[in-house]
């Protein structure tokens, strides 16, 4: 082909497989349900050529949308520069008209994926000399990150084979009823807090589960709760974009000790609640491997670590927290947040599937939600803060397409806070006696299920001190030992 992308910035060094890319492109030009069979492992990032790269994000895009792709409709989604002395359009147009047939999709896809992870070792093996001339204090967690990486790459190079037997499937399944029938352990996670597995029954591999709220509703802390719990068992991933290492800590201290994180961060403890939390934190020590990343990451970012964390930790279970500070790029950065949480929860959803284990995202209410409670005076306005809870409607995302469980945690007082009227007035003694009345009370809403009946509700003791659900750590501790 005369017009070669790399006329753009000249010859490379690094590992190729331009006619490769060249060729795939040009047969899902010619042929859109090609596209249907490339491999999931293979990534936009694996091409080497830029405007191939964005090419392909176009046609995903479009696929995506149920919109067929052509020089046509892709030319407005790429840079308008020439290549090689011809237009975009045109040079798409030249793929289209050499484009070698459409049965090579996997193999193309197996060589650019190959040169990808050459170029990516190259990389790593400089990454590795820059290293070891560090200070030796960064160096083992500048390893422990080359080893994710060169975990990555290893999953890109060992390719995918069919490994689905409907035989083994049923027998599988069988098991599973039978041991469940057995009285022995069932199948799934136990999220830890016998309220929600009540509603939820154990969290199933491939689920996408969605913790929704209002702000002030306690959705993070019922995460933050089941994550601890099930990494006594199992290694577990959180991506946190709301509260750093240090906050996530001190908060199931907290729980587990009833010493708020408040306390803890102005230094107002005793020596026995130094001992205490002392003591938290060797047990919290002996919990399986917890990754918290509290950096700003992609979709995609969070995906590739994942997969990473699955491959060498065999992690059971994957934390978001939450759809909302989820970084984006490109067109999707100016779309409307509903159309991000979308895209968010299709994505979180293929990935639970893809490493078989639940996904647990959180997700907040639409602006629409909320704005005012109904009422003719503010004492009917405050009794219907009782009673107007949220749904999976009222929620950022696809919950009807994509979420497998959606659960709501519902405090009505942090509303009521709100909406304090004079002291003194009539009203006051209304609201007072409300706040009172949902004090340490809690809701956990179950709002969608494909497992179970919906909507049903369990209400449950909350702490605001040491942010946690339930009875307290301590006494849930003997009570287990007890029995």
């Amino acid at each position: 082909m005369n017009a070669h992308p790399r006329d753009i910035h000249g010859s490379p060094t690094l590992p190729d497989a331009i006619e490769a890319e060249q060729a795939l492109l040009g047969a899902l030009l010619m042929r859109n349900d090609c596209i249907d069979d490339i491999p999931s492992s293979f990534e936009p990032n694996h091409f080497e050529e830029q405007i191939h790269r964005l090419m392909f994000e176009g046609m995903i895009e479009l696929r995506t949308a149920g919109k067929t792709f052509s020089p046509i409709t892709l030319k407005g989604m790429l840079p308008n520069q020439p290549i090689g002395g011809i237009s975009i359009a045109q040079y798409m147009s030249r793929l289209m008209g050499e484009a070698v047939g459409y049965f090579g999709v996997k193999d193309w896809c197996r060589a650019i994926t190959a040169a990808a992870a050459r170029r990516e070792l190259y990389g790593l093996a400089d990454d590795l000399r820059q290293i070891s001339l560090e200070e030796e204090l960064r160096i083992p967690d500048d390893v422990d990150a080359l080893r994710q990486r060169l975990a990555e790459v290893t999953r890109s190079l060992a390719g995918e084979e069919a490994t689905f037997s409907l035989a083994d499937a049923i027998d599988n399944s069988f098991e599973a009823v039978n041991d469940a029938s057995r009285g022995r352990k069932a199948e799934g996670v136990d999220p830890g807090i016998p309220e929600v597995m009540q509603l939820t029954g154990p969290w199933q591999k491939g689920q996408l589960i969605i913790i929704g709220g209002g702000v002030k509703q306690g959705k993070t802390a019922l995460a933050m709760q089941c994550m601890f719990e099930i990494a006594k068992s199992a290694p577990v991933f959180l991506y946190s974009g709301e509260m750093t290492v240090k906050q996530i800590i001190m908060r199931e201290q907290a729980r587990r000790t009833g010493i708020s994180a408040r306390q803890q961060q102005r230094g107002r403890v005793s020596d026995q609640e130094v001992q205490m939390l002392l003591e938290a934190g060797v047990e919290i020590k002996r919990s399986q491997h917890i990754e918290i990343d509290t950096r700003k990451m992609t979709l995609d970012q969070i995906g590739r670590k994942a997969r990473a964390l699955k491959k060498s930790h065999n992690i059971g279970a994957v934390f978001v927290d939450h759809i909302g500070k989820i970084q984006w790029e490109g067109k999707m950065q100016y779309e409307e947040e509903f159309k991000q949480g979308q895209i968010a929860t299709s994505k979180l959803k293929d990935l639970a599937m893809e490493l078989d284990l639940p996904v647990v995202a959180l997700t907040h209410l639409k602006k629409s939600a909320f704005q005012e409670y109904q009422g003719s005076s503010l004492e009917k306005r405050l009794h219907a803060v009782l009673h107007r809870r949220p749904t999976y409607r009222d929620l950022i995302g696809n919950m009807d397409k994509d979420a497998d469980q959606v659960i709501i945690p519902f405090q009505p007082r942090p509303i009521l806070a709100g909406m304090e009227p004079g002291e003194g007035t009539p009203d006051w003694n209304v609201w007072k006696s409300l706040m009172d009345q949902t004090e340490g009370k809690a809701e956990i809403l179950l709002s969608l299920s494909r497992e179970s009946e919906f909507p049903r509700r369990r209400d449950i003791a909350w702490d605001g001190n040491s942010t946690s659900y339930g009875p307290s750590y301590k006494a849930q501790m003997n009570s287990r030992e007890l029995f």
